[in-house]
């Protein structure tokens, strides 16, 4: 296949949006990770995604809604139960009025929330379950492409299954060129990991997946905390959720916190082989340590130690030495801990090694 590069110009953006009518998928920025996108209306369109990213098809997919539902007149939920993207039960549900809390404070922005599926939505979306996985990004050239069309476009990570998310066009296409008929450039993503994912339910926020909006800050606005509703070897009801997302192809050790003193890394690097080829990916510089002289490659998240930059980093950096033919494999100096906004982050696995490595990483969604 053919795979065009695209600007934001109008004329791409156009272009874009014919690719899409014509059920092809097309990879769009979003502020998260790159997306690739599709009609979430048609299961053929969806078929592609899946095929794309050599991507399980139990493994559900989040749906990107456009601005114009929050200035429906009827509301935001009756705009898409309407739509058919959510089930009518929602109308009268006492979850209501959390889920409009929510939007009211986060959408446009990282934030998805499972909610039970209408009819237009086919099945295949939501890997089998009751639910959908909805978000309404906040990224311009993502909105005008759904300003454009007349259908939600459903929007994995733009990668291949399992591997690290891309925050870049080139990302993107290092690994789907030739797989996917279009790639939209709009520049490095800005909050550069995925969204946080609730599933909203009898009344309770179930943390599916840590993201882009802390636990703290859900908790300030619907007045009560978040569970985690993480089940090891579970069939996933969102995206995020297996064990093997996010997982660079080299071995990736994740540090139960920041390295802070000379002697800290002095004693770590005493675990490894003269031999081995470490990457190390700090969070902020480490100081006064001529131990990181050991390492092939050091990459700091951020020279201030700014948690936002980190995030922005994270993905494109892990991305940089898991590339890097001097990188046998990689050392995270606790990046996950400063990273997560939440008291206590969830950690996933890297398929590469089995060792602890953070989760706020692929998605599978945006």
């Amino acid at each position: 296949m053919n795979t065009e590069f695209l600007d934001s110009s109008p004329r791409s953006i156009a272009r874009a949006c014919a690719l899409l009518d014509s059920l092809e998928v097309v990879a769009l920025p979003t502020e998260t990770v790159y997306g690739l996108a599709g009609n979430a209306l048609k299961e053929d369109s969806v078929r592609k995604i899946f095929a794309a990213k050599t991507r399980p098809y139990y493994d559900p997919l989040i749906v990107h809604i456009g601005l114009r539902h929050l200035s429906d007149g009827d509301g935001l939920i009756p705009s898409l139960v309407r739509d058919g993207i959510l089930h009518s039960t929602l109308a009268d549900s006492k979850d209501r009025g959390i889920i409009e809390k929510l939007c009211k404070k986060f959408w446009p922005g990282p934030l998805t929330l499972v909610l039970p599926r209408g009819p237009a939505i086919p099945e295949l979306v939501s890997g089998g379950h009751p639910t959908v996985a909805i978000r309404m990004p906040v990224h311009q050239v993502f909105q005008t492409v759904l300003h454009h069309l007349d259908f939600p476009l459903a929007a994995p990570s733009a990668n291949r299954f399992g591997r690290i998310s891309p925050t870049t066009a080139a990302h993107v296409r290092s690994e789907l060129e030739g797989k996917i008929a279009g790639i939209v450039d709009g520049g490095p993503c800005q909050v550069g990991v995925e969204s946080t994912i609730l599933k909203i339910e009898d009344g309770s926020a179930i943390l599916l997946r840590p993201g882009g909006i802390s636990a703290s800050d859900i908790r300030a606005c619907i007045g009560f905390s978040t569970r985690t509703g993480i089940t090891p070897g579970a069939k996933p009801e969102a995206p995020g959720m297996l064990d093997e997302h996010y997982a660079p192809r080299k071995p990736l050790i994740l540090l139960p916190g920041p390295i802070d003193t000379h002697i800290d890394l002095k004693e770590i690097l005493g675990e490894f082989a003269p031999s081995d080829r470490i990457g190390f990916l700090s969070h902020a510089p480490v100081a006064g340590s001529f131990e990181l002289k050991r390492f092939s490659t050091h990459r700091t998240l951020s020279d201030t130690g700014d948690s936002a930059e980190a995030a922005r980093n994270l993905f494109a950096f892990l991305r940089e030495l898991d590339q890097d033919p001097f990188v046998d494999l990689i050392l995270a100096d606790g990046t996950a801990g400063a990273l997560y906004a939440e008291d206590d982050p969830p950690v996933r696995r890297s398929r590469a090694s089995g060792i602890p490595v953070p989760s706020r990483g692929d998605a599978v969604g945006p």
